[in-house]
């Protein structure tokens, strides 16, 4: 009898350590999970980079603008167009259409610094802008007549009278239609000034009477292409 409850005792001791080794072991398992999957803290930090009110500004733009009226003064302008991309016209141009060879006719264009904040550099070329001609005769006189263009260009703060000092003269336009002229470098303006293009186109007499006459009935069309780049004031 004692043998069997010595027995019985051991078993049930052995059951005990049995469940608590098994206790143990799944709680060994346990802590290995928690140190694979341990729970952290987290943060995280924002700073807007805008200091006094973000990078660039609507009131911060760079801005040409110019005028189709040929004024003779900036201060003259009572209406200022952007003229791109669309561009604009000057619709009446004294004597364009009826030049003889060794007569000029004379454009003015006020061009405007709108920029608060920048000041602008300038450049000018002229762009042959001419139709197609619907005959090759009419081609050849259309070239004819452009390679006998010359223009001279000044700025001037008053173009009421012929100035007496050019930027740029004998100014040529390339025959073929779309070609531009070499750029003419123009003055800086400062910001919210202005100043007037003065330009003076001649059809200069031919080499020849033949290269004269070849110009005759000749038909062309052109375009200040005027541009600016910002710059930074001193």
């Amino acid at each position: 009898m004692t043998s069997t409850i010595e027995t019985t005792a051991t078993q049930e001791d052995d059951d005990r350590r049995g469940r608590r080794r098994a206790f143990l072991a799944l709680g060994a398992v346990f802590g290995a999970g928690a140190l694979a999957t341990s729970a952290y803290f987290t943060d995280t930090a924002l700073l807007d980079l805008n200091g006094g009110g973000g990078f660039g500004s609507t009131d911060n733009a760079y801005n040409i603008q110019v005028s189709t009226g040929m004024e003779n003064k900036v201060s003259d302008v009572k209406s200022w167009v952007e003229a791109f991309p669309d561009s604009a016209a000057i619709a009446d141009i004294p004597g364009a259409s009826n030049l003889l060879p060794g007569g000029s006719v004379v454009v003015k264009i006020p061009v405007l610094n709108e920029s608060k904040n920048w000041k602008s550099t300038l450049k000018l070329s002229l762009k042959n802008t001419t139709p197609a001609a619907s005959t090759p005769d009419q081609v050849a006189r259309n070239e004819a007549y452009m390679k006998l263009l010359s223009v001279d260009v000044a700025e001037t703060a008053d173009a009421s009278t012929a100035p007496t000092t050019w930027t740029k003269t004998g100014v040529t336009v390339p025959a073929e239609t779309g070609s531009k002229s070499a750029a003419v470098d123009l003055s800086t303006l400062d910001a919210k000034a202005g100043t007037v293009l003065y330009l003076k186109l001649t059809l200069k007499e031919g080499a020849t009477q033949t290269a004269t006459d070849a110009a005759n009935g000749g038909a062309v069309a052109l375009q200040a292409v005027i541009d600016g780049t910002s710059k930074n004031k001193d």
